[in-house]
């Protein structure tokens, strides 16, 4: 190879079409990222949400109470809050499917 292949093009003012190329390449993989673990984070914190909502009423306490609750039984029995709160939210739904 010449020398000139390898020193960088001289700089006219204007981006290298390639460099800008790369560079949105990133910034679609980032945002594409960030929008998968949005995604996943709504995903999971419905039916925490849920939970709460059904231990709030069903013991009639407060929301803050319901979550410390869920979380306390959580972590007593080693078990994911997600999952704890995803069984809860479906074994109400099925008991007022039954119900009606």
């Amino acid at each position: 190879m010449s020398e000139t292949t390898l020193s960088p093009a001289p700089s006219s003012g204007t981006p290298d079409p390639a460099d800008e190329l790369v560079a949105m390449r990133n910034r679609v993989r980032f945002y594409r990222a960030r929008a998968e673990q949005l995604q996943y984070a709504l995903d999971h914190r419905l039916p925490i949400e849920q939970a709460k909502g059904v231990l709030a009423e069903r013991y009639q306490i407060d929301i803050a109470s319901a979550f410390e609750l869920l979380r306390s039984f959580c972590r007593n029995n080693n078990m994911k809050i997600h999952d704890v709160a995803r069984t809860l939210v479906e074994q109400t739904s099925e008991g007022a499917r039954r119900v009606s």
